[in-house]
């Protein structure tokens, strides 16, 4: 999968990724915001396992080698106090952000953590000066595709076979921003 979408992240200037953990409630509990590391990596693995119904889209590997572009990439989880709860990955150019990956528990999803990770993402696109945020879903994930169209992001174009797996298409879809001369 990663791959597939190096193309829009050539070198850039960088973006300022710095991110400092937190502690907040989310559906109804006490959970803790901070960025990945490879620490994490075991359990990141875990929870795709979770929620890809054994599957692990991701590797060890593909997980590592993201980890290690600070420079612009990006990737936070939520643990509800020893449990991985979710994650999300992004990257960063200063006119777009690209959402790389994300997922939630399954005991936990329908409680606003998924639109809680994505709003994080975008925000820090917006504070980068990002006029958009990117992402590519699954064609048959229709419940994905909702959520993601009522957190305001268009179908834009499919990607044909973009899953190695099964060479399942993908759908780019693009949340448009505002920038401070359309806010006037």
């Amino acid at each position: 999968m990663l791959k597939k979408f190096r193309h829009f992240f050539k070198e850039e200037p960088e973006v300022n990724l710095n991110f400092t953990p937190y502690v907040t409630t989310l559906a109804g509990r006490t959970m803790q915001v901070m960025q990945a590391s490879e620490v994490n990596i075991p359990d990141l693995l875990e929870l795709e396992k979770k929620v890809y119904q054994g599957k692990q889209p991701w590797s060890s590997f593909s997980f590592a080698s993201e980890l290690r572009k600070k420079h612009n990439s990006l990737y936070l989880v939520i643990y509800d106090k020893a449990q991985l709860v979710g994650f999300i990955g992004g990257r960063f150019i200063p006119c777009e952000g690209h959402i790389t990956n994300i997922a939630v528990d399954p005991t936990y999803q329908g409680q606003g953590i998924g639109h809680y990770l994505i709003n994080l993402i975008v925000e820090i696109a917006r504070k980068n000066g990002a006029r958009q945020v990117s992402l590519e879903v699954r064609a048959d994930n229709e419940l994905a595709q909702k959520i993601y169209k009522g957190l305001g992001f268009e179908a834009q174009f499919i990607r044909a076979g973009y899953y190695q797996d099964d060479h399942m298409d993908a759908i780019n879809m693009v949340l448009h921003l505002k920038g401070k001369e359309d806010t006037k």
